[in-house]
């Protein structure tokens, strides 16, 4: 069964490349926008349903007089939430940054730069006092 899995995801994923490579650059850069909006959408949906899950707790403990002792508690799961939406922002924003090629090619640019030294910069100082010992000789 494992085997019939892996071959199956083996054929997919090449079916699939295949199938990019052959398509529009228009489609796809509609296909692109489509999961970066459904991403989204995902995203919100479950910062929603978290959100509306602490509420739910936030007033079951109300009811039940339990805030005081359970505080630090709620105060951790809101951290957590934060962290998670932070998270998520991030995944976001790594997923529509399309700029990859032209950062490469501004490192690749300085790299290039720095490469470019003129030869009184390849001097290469070990140990200060070999320079002490030197002016001392000298005079």
């Amino acid at each position: 069964m494992s085997k019939k899995l892996l071959a199956g995801m083996m054929l997919g994923g090449a079916a699939t490349y295949a199938a990019w490579k052959k398509m529009a650059p228009v489609k796809k850069e509609a296909l692109k926008q489509k999961f970066n909006d459904t991403f989204n959408q995902v995203a919100d949906y479950v910062t929603d349903y978290t959100l509306d899950a602490l509420d739910i707790v936030d007033g079951m403990m109300s009811d039940a007089k339990l805030n005081d002792k359970v505080s630090g508690a709620a105060d951790a799961v809101s951290n957590v939430t934060s962290k998670v939406k932070g998270g998520a922002s991030k995944v976001v924003d790594k997923m529509t940054n399309d700029d990859f090629d032209q950062q490469t090619a501004d490192i690749r640019e300085e790299l290039a730069k720095s490469g470019e030294t003129d030869a009184a910069d390849d001097d290469i100082v070990i140990d200060a006092t070999s320079d002490k010992k030197d002016e001392e000789e000298e005079k």
